[in-house]
C-alpha cells in the first residue's frame, strides 16, 4: 500500500513524500516496520516535519511500531539517502539528493539504521593484478563452473534465473525482501533497451544454475545530456543519444551466487570476467550497492582496483502516538 503527500506553498510544490506498508516485509521478517520513500524536500525543517508526520498518521493507523527509507518502494528499488559526493555525476538506479537531507531527518530523531556504499573501479587505468588473473585461470581448467551470457532473445527465461539466484544469495540479508518475477519483468524492456549481453552472465555447475552477475551502462548519461531540451524534445533526442554517443561508466548492479556454491570461487570469478569485458567499452565503473557485510564480493572487488567512492543511508524511527 502506498499513500503519497504533497507538500504546497502558495501553490507551488515544495516537497513529496509516500507513506509505504510492505505487507511481502512484514510477512517475511515477522514485524511490523512501515517505510517511507519518494522523499523529495525543500531546506525547510518544518516542511520536512509536515511530511513525515503524514506518514507517520498513515503508518500507526495500520499498526506499524516503526519507520524506515526512504525506499523507492522496496529494498528492491532504489534506496537511501546519499551521504557524499553531491558533486559528482549521478549513476543509474543510485539515488541523488541534496546534502541537507540528512540534517532534515536527524532533526526528526531519525537514526542511522544501515549504510551502503559502492567501490569505484577505474578501468581506463587499472589491469586486474596477475595473481587474481591466475586464480581464475586455474579454476577455468579445474573446476566444473562455466560461465555463459544471457540469452537475449530468451530474456524472460533467463530472468527466472536471476530471480531464483537474487533471492537465494540475499535471503539472510538486512532488510530482504524476495524479488517478484512480476518486478523483473516490469524491467525486461529497459534491459533489453540498454544492455549489453556480454556484461550479462550466469555461473554455472554441472548444468546448475549457481551465481549472476549484471552490469548495465550507466545510462544517466544520456538523460544528463537532454537536462536542457525542450520537454517535447526529449524522447527525440534520447534517441538520437542512443544511437550516436558512447556511454563512458557502467554499474554492476546485481552480483549474486547461491550459498552452495560459495566456497567455489564464483565470486572471483564473475568480477573478473566482468572486469576483462567491461574496459573495452568502458572507462569506469561502480560496484554496488554493497553492505560491510558482504566481505568476499567486497575483497574480490578490491582486488581487482575497486575503490570506496560514495554512501548512503537507510532512516529508522520508532512510532509513537
Amino acid at each position: 500500500m502506498i499513500t503519497a503527500f504533497l507538500a504546497e506553498r502558495d501553490g507551488s510544490p515544495v516537497g513529496r513524500v509516500a507513506a509505504i506498508i510492505n505487507r511481502s516485509h512484514n510477512e517475511y521478517h515477522k514485524d511490523r516496520i512501515g517505510f517511507f520513500g519518494f522523499f523529495e524536500c525543500e531546506n525547510n525543517p518544518a516542511t520536512a516535519a509536515a511530511l513525515l508526520n503524514k506518514v507517520t498518521e498513515i503508518l500507526l493507523s495500520n499498526g506499524m511500531d516503526a519507520v524506515r527509507g526512504p525506499y523507492n518502494p522496496s529494498i528492491n528499488d532504489d534506496c537511501g539517502i546519499l551521504l557524499n559526493g553531491f558533486d559528482q555525476q549521478p549513476i543509474m538506479g543510485l539515488p541523488w539528493n541534496p546534502s541537507y537531507y540528512t540534517t532534515l531527518l536527524e532533526g526528526l530523531g531519525f537514526k542511522k539504521a544501515r549504510t551502503l556504499y559502492t567501490l569505484n573501479l577505474p578501468l581506463h587505468r587499472q589491469e586486474p593484478p596477475e595473481r587474481f588473473r591466475r586464480i581464475v585461470e586455474h579454476m577455468k581448467k579445474r573446476s566444473k563452473l562455466k560461465t555463459r551470457t544471457m540469452d537475449i532473445a530468451r530474456l524472460e527465461d533467463e530472468l527466472v534465473i536471476v530471480r531464483d539466484v537474487y533471492n537465494a544469495t540475499l535471503e539472510r540479508n538486512w532488510g530482504f525482501v524476495p524479488i517478484s518475477m512480476e518486478d523483473l519483468l516490469a524491467a525486461a524492456e529497459d534491459i533489453r533497451a540498454i544492455a549489453d549481453p556480454r556484461l550479462l552472465l550466469i555461473g554455472e555447475s554441472e548444468g546448475r544454475d549457481a551465481a549472476v552477475a549484471i552490469t548495465l551502462p550507466n545510462f544517466n548519461e544520456i538523460l544528463a545530456a537532454t537536462k536542457n531540451t525542450p520537454h517535447w524534445l526529449r524522447l527525440i533526442h534520447i534517441f538520437i543519444l542512443m544511437k550516436t554517443r558512447k556511454i563512458k561508466a557502467c554499474r554492476q548492479t546485481v552480483l549474486g551466487v547461491v550459498p552452495e556454491f560459495r566456497d567455489h570461487g564464483l565470486h572471483a570469478w564473475l568480477i573478473y570476467e566482468q572486469f576483462i569485458e567491461a574496459k573495452k567499452h568502458f572507462s569506469d565503473a561502480a560496484l554496488g550497492w554493497l553492505e560491510d557485510t558482504n566481505s568476499e564480493i567486497i575483497k574480490n572487488c578490491r582486488l581487482v582496483g575497486g575503490e570506496t567512492d560514495r554512501e548512503w543511508a537507510i532512516f529508522e524511527s520508532p512510532l509513537t502516538a
